[in-house]
């Protein structure tokens, strides 16, 4: 189950560059990042998801995560935003529209098996009666 995994975030003039560094790598600790002026970019495959996944996981939210992301699939990707502010003290939070003052974090995972990435990192949970 391959994939291609792309994640950024935009540097606004009054944030730090560091801080906005760390809040991609604490929810993406196996990435090398690369800065440039205005953006913070990180790419890798399925293993930048492995810790991700864990806090999907660990939070139990990952029925809501499924949830966002199946609604933002578009072909073979799905992109979608957590919150750059929440990140930078490890917790995840989606974000339905990018619509924070600083704005967020962009996730894109691309795969040619997007569903069986998607059961991979968010399984949907049975509810047990």
């Amino acid at each position: 189950m391959e994939c291609l995994v792309k994640v950024s975030s935009k540097i606004n003039p009054t944030e730090d560059p560091e801080k906005v560094k760390k809040s991609l790598q604490n929810i993406f600790p196996k990435g090398k990042i690369k800065m440039e002026s205005e953006y913070v970019l990180l790419s890798g495959e399925r293993e930048l998801l492995v810790h991700f996944k864990e806090v999907l996981e660990n939070r139990k939210i990952r029925t809501v995560a499924r949830s966002i992301m199946e609604k933002r699939i578009d072909g073979n990707k799905v992109k979608f935003y957590v919150s750059k502010q929440a990140a930078l003290v490890n917790v995840i939070n989606f974000s339905e529209d990018n619509s924070a003052p600083l704005e967020d974090i962009k996730i894109e995972i691309e795969s040619e098996n997007l569903e069986e990435v998607l059961k991979w990192l968010a399984p949907i949970e049975e509810i047990l009666e």
